[in-house]
């Protein structure tokens, strides 16, 4: 699967009404749904002066090393003056974004959750 191809699989999930643990568990089931091979992360992050304590993100793998799946990272970060990566990126391009976490294991979301997750707040 080609980045192009990953963003339009993973994109969508975005309009969810979710923080960064919410988003990174839709991503990842997503992901687990198409077989593509993946490690689920916790841990901090630190762009430029700002610490972000706790934090979830998706680092690809198998032929995609270096590509990280990040949709929430921007939420936390209060200076609109940063760039910041949004979706799915190659780190390399982001030398001021340092992730600092381990690895974790999480089981897929039940697909009643998933759909529960994607609703917007105002939605029937």
């Amino acid at each position: 699967m080609t980045i192009d191809e990953l963003r339009q699989l993973l994109n969508p999930l975005d309009a969810s009404p979710t923080e960064c643990d919410g988003m990174t568990r839709l991503c990842h089931t997503q992901l687990f749904r198409h077989n593509i091979p993946h490690q689920v992360y916790r841990g901090s992050c630190r762009v430029d002066t700002q610490l972000i304590p706790l934090h979830f993100w998706i680092d690809l793998m198998e032929g995609l090393e270096g590509w990280r799946v990040d949709y929430r990272l921007g939420m936390w970060i209060r200076d609109n003056k940063l760039d910041v990566p949004h979706g799915v990126f190659n780190l390399a391009s982001f030398s001021q974004i340092h992730y600092q976490g381990e690895a974790i294991e999480m089981p897929p979301l039940p697909e009643s959750l998933f759909q529960v997750l994607m609703l917007a707040p105002n939605s029937p």
